[in-house]
């Protein structure tokens, strides 16, 4: 895994001072069973007007025992936007990548739904695949112009 992350952190520790990062919040279920319910932190890098790219943490609340040890998850996917300028109350997004949790790299795809602006913020809801079903809920610093 540390492979794949390394060139990754390389590539965006060289752009940072071009692109508006998008730091984010977010709430995730993922499975199967036993299902794991993870707050994390992330941050978006935007690749031109249709491609954002984003990595997350994540660590699974000690509700299940099962799970012992086994609590940190990591994501990196790219998603296309299909609305990049706000001009839709909704924005669709699709994409994929990969996510590594309880010592497996699993491949993810995803389908993403951003709402409006409210107060600096915009929350998303998130559904897809990795290993399991995983849904979330997402809120991110707005930037003005963009999702």
């Amino acid at each position: 895994m540390k492979w794949l992350l390394t060139p990754a952190a390389l590539y965006l520790a060289t752009t940072l001072h071009a692109q508006k990062l998008q730091p984010e919040v977010r709430v995730d279920v993922l499975g199967p069973r036993p299902y794991s319910v993870e707050p994390g932190v992330g941050v978006v890098l935007p690749l031109g007007y249709y491609v954002r790219v984003g990595g997350a943490v994540g660590y699974a609340l000690p509700l299940e025992p099962t799970l012992s040890g086994r609590r940190w998850r990591a994501d990196v996917i790219a998603r296309g936007t299909l609305d990049p300028f706000r001009q839709q109350r909704w924005g669709l997004s699709l994409g994929g990548g990969l996510s590594h949790r309880r010592s497996t790299t699993y491949l993810a795809a995803i389908m993403e739904l951003e709402g409006r602006e409210m107060r600096g913020l915009l929350p998303a809801v998130q559904v897809g695949v990795s290993g399991g079903v995983r849904a979330g809920v997402i809120l991110r610093r707005a930037v003005p112009g963009r999702r």
